[in-house]
Formats: C-alpha cells, structure tokens, sequence
C-alpha cells in the first residue's frame, strides 16, 4: 500500500530540507553567477602590468585612488586589470566579461590602442570592476586577462580568495 500523497510530499520536502535527494545523496548545490559588472573608481598608476583583487577596504586602497563607501564587501570582491605604463596618450582598457573554469578566473577586456600620431604622454591605462564573492572559491586563484578582438595574453596574477566568515 502507497502512503498517502501528503504523507509522500512532506518526505520530499525533509529531504531537500536536510539536503539528501530521494536516495540519500546530496542534493546539487546552486553555484552562484560570476557577472562582471561597472564600478566608478580611478584606478591607481602601476608601472607593471598586474591583476589586483580586494575583498575589503584596506586592499581595495592599494588598488583605486578612493574606494567607494557603497561598495559591498561582504557580497562583492573588487578586480581591477592595469596594463602598466605606456608611453603616449590613446591607450585604454574596458573589463566585458569574467568566467571561471578549473580554478582560473579569465577576465576578458578590450583593449585599445593609440592612433599612429598619438601625444607623447606616459600613461596608465587601467579598469576596475565588482564579482559576486560568493561566486569565488576559497584559495588561491589564478587570474588572466585576454584581449577580446585579439584574444592576445594581458596579464596574470594569482590571488588568494578569503573564506567567507559565517553568518552570526
């Protein structure tokens, strides 16, 4: 005899609940999306080219000129892509998109260079964007940068995503 169908109901619903699907095995968790979005900082002058990550004010300093008050730590993580210094004026740096595979973080970024009479100026180009941090594992994280036309190499870097504390 079939037990009834509330009866039937509520088991599934304990099982999701605890965490095991129908046959005792886990249920899949949801990995959150990686989506690369605009923040409105000035990036700092870096003579290198180099990938800089901040998941707290202290860090984001050493990366943008100020850091914005509504900038959300807990949820975000800051990236910013510096292609180091450039000897004239017109060069420029737009961060599209980010995904994540096998432990490397690509970041894809359109690059722009100077016209052929460009002005004899150093420059600095630079971008900077937030993740979701909660899209990010813990530990260390290889970081590369592409070109999207081109697809040629930008920069890599390796950085250390912090675990996230427990919620009180």
């Amino acid at each position: 005899m079939e037990p009834p169908r509330a009866a039937r109901v509520g088991v599934l619903l304990l099982a999701l609940l605890t965490g095991c699907g129908p046959a005792g095995s886990p249920t899949p968790s949801v990995q959150p999306e990686l989506t690369l979005h605009d923040v409105n900082v000035e990036p700092l002058e870096k003579r290198e080219a180099e990938i800089g990550m901040a998941f707290d004010v202290q860090a984001a300093a050493e990366l943008v000129a100020d850091v914005p008050d509504d900038l959300d730590f807990g949820s975000t993580a800051l990236v910013c892509v510096y292609l180091g210094e450039r000897p004239t004026t017109g060069w420029g740096l737009a961060l599209q998109t980010a995904s994540l595979a096998s432990g490397e973080l690509t970041i894809l970024a359109r690059e722009t260079r100077p016209r052929a009479n460009a002005r004899q100026e150093t420059t600095y180009p630079a971008d900077c964007g937030t993740l979701n941090r909660d899209a990010l594992p813990p530990g260390e994280l290889v970081v590369r940068a592409h070109d999207t036309i081109s697809d040629e190499f930008i920069t890599e870097g390796r950085v250390t995503v912090p675990p996230r504390e427990a919620a009180p």
